[in-house]
């Protein structure tokens, strides 16, 4: 398919990298910007109003419902990085991973995940929930159709609209168990293009599903949490899943997905909480069309896109003493287990970081 000149590989789009620059560039600042709050409000607030503590930690999305009448604003980053291949619990060489067939090889892939939430409490048992994410992700590629040249995609945009109504269920104690169930709506890309070698001067190509920012199809959102708290030390469990109802105008849609969350939480001081959480992912493999992107590219086949992954998390949660209830929180999360259908990019870490503000 690509047998254009290997002088293609040295093509760079400006607006491109100019794009990726501006997202790192805010990125970078909003991982310092919270870092910093966090040591301001350890080293010199000496009082203020704790918020949920000890908290739910930071990977925990749908975690409590709001009181009739309050509103939250969130943000939140999440940056996640892979490198290498894995075959079922095995590495794997990307030389291993080429055929006749497939001469493209992933090599990395890396997101930055930049999500704005809203949300508002109408009545005293039902909160409504609006995320959206604005999403880069950057590919390497290695081409073994020429030597075993390097080469690197990127997209970016927005991601696929979270709207989600929350309701708690049952309360005893300082025990509750809240309910969510929602939709994931279209607002993502799946047509996301890029330069890549041997294509000569014809324009820009396709990308892998795992490079698009969305699913262009409607997903169904449900899940619980079920947390408590005594004498300083929280803990709880919660579980979500989301299913594909309908394929998207390229003849696919995403996999089932199951998560599970398990964690304990305790008060450091009053304004700080440390957490430590295990998650467990699972994903089943995408429907549809077996091939979506570069025929010879082996992140376009339907058969790399399932597995399963055990996480370990630690986290912080910070009180500021600022109008309402604001909080910041930082997560860090390392695979211990990962369980991957075909070869494909390993997780190697993800750290992200948040601010809510309930009023």
């Amino acid at each position: 398919m690509h047998s254009g000149p290997l002088s293609s590989l040295r093509r760079v789009n400006r607006r491109s990298i100019a794009t990726h620059e501006r997202f790192t560039g805010f990125a970078l600042f909003a991982l310092l910007s919270c870092l910093a709050a966090m040591l301001f409000a350890v080293l010199v607030v000496g009082a203020g109003v704790a918020y949920a503590r000890p908290a739910v930690p930071h990977g925990v999305h749908y975690d409590l419902p709001l009181e009739k009448g309050e509103w939250s604003l969130s943000y939140a980053y999440r940056r996640e990085e892979g490198r290498g291949l894995r075959d079922g619990t095995d590495r794997v060489d990307t030389s291993d991973a080429s055929s006749a067939s497939i001469t493209q090889v992933p090599t990395r892939l890396d997101s930055d995940v930049h999500t704005f939430g809203v949300r508002y409490a109408p009545f005293k048992r039902l909160t409504l929930s609006l995320m959206l994410p604005l999403i880069e992700r950057e590919m390497r590629t290695r081409s073994f159709d020429g030597g075993g040249d390097r080469y690197t995609t990127r997209s970016s945009g927005l991601g696929d609209l979270e709207i989600a109504i929350m309701f708690p269920f049952m309360t005893k104690g300082e025990e509750a168990l809240d309910l969510f169930a929602g939709l994931r709506l279209p607002t993502g890309e799946i047509s996301e293009r890029d330069d890549i070698p041997g294509d000569g001067d014809s324009g820009k190509v396709l990308l892998p599903r795992s490079m698009q920012t969305g699913s262009r199809s409607v997903a169904l959102l449900a899940g619980l949490t079920y947390s408590g708290s005594w004498e300083g030390l929280g803990w709880g469990v919660h579980g979500n899943g989301s299913i594909g109802v309908e394929d998207n105008p390229r003849h696919y849609r995403h996999g089932d997905v199951l998560s599970f969350s398990g964690w304990l939480a305790h008060d450091i001081v009053e304004q700080l909480s440390a957490s430590l959480r295990i998650g467990y992912d699972r994903w089943k493999r995408h429907r549809g069309d077996k091939v979506v992107g570069p025929d010879d590219h082996l992140a376009s086949l339907r058969s790399r896109t399932r597995g399963q992954r055990l996480s370990l998390s630690p986290g912080l949660n910070i009180a500021l003493p600022f109008k309402g209830e604001q909080r910041l929180s930082l997560e860090a999360s390392w695979p211990v287990y990962q369980k991957l259908v075909g070869p494909q990019v390993e997780r190697d870490w993800t750290l992200s970081t948040g601010w809510k503000w309930v009023f």
